[in-house]
């Protein structure tokens, strides 16, 4: 008689939503004859601006629900600073894009997860949902990403009026 071995943490909501997501944006359609999967990470990542903008708050989302159930700060840091290089990679035109085809932050995510509860698996049984300091820290990237992104639009707006001449 066979038992379910399926590991506890895979009916955690916030392992969950951090697979979905990490599924979606990282390794939704396999490239035919190849084992490759790409996600819609690179795709929304060409929108000039906006686009990986918009692929880091998608991300995001799982981020802040793991740092909501409590794993370790170390953990959340991890986890951001994944998602924060994926970002600066596809801030850089046409070859971020192409780098973003294969680093995969929210899978990346998803393992470190992953690992965490398999070196801990009573950790998913010490889920101390609200942890709000993790979610502080969370929000203080996410400020921190929007800053970055203001300033490059500064420097570039900068660049562009100046080469226009009319500052």
């Amino acid at each position: 008689m066979k038992t379910n071995t399926t590991p506890q943490y895979t009916q955690d909501p916030s392992f969950k939503t951090l697979k979905k997501i990490s599924t979606v944006m990282d390794e939704a359609i396999r490239v035919p004859g190849t084992k490759f999967r790409i996600g819609l990470d690179p795709f929304i990542g060409i929108i000039p601006g906006v686009g990986d903008t918009l692929s880091i708050i998608i991300s995001g989302i799982s981020l802040y629900t793991v740092a909501r159930n409590g794993v370790p700060p170390r953990l959340i840091m991890a986890m951001t600073f994944n998602l924060i290089i994926d970002y600066l990679i596809g801030l850089v035109p046409g070859i971020g894009d192409f780098i973003d085809l294969f680093y995969k932050a929210n899978r990346n995510n998803t393992q470190m997860l992953i690992n965490y509860y398999e070196k801990n698996p009573e950790a998913i049984y010490q889920v101390q949902k609200g942890s709000s300091g993790l979610i502080v820290f969370a929000g203080l990237m996410f400020l921190l990403i929007v800053g970055v992104v203001g300033i490059c639009f500064y420097f570039i707006r900068l660049v562009i009026f100046q080469s226009m001449g009319w500052e």
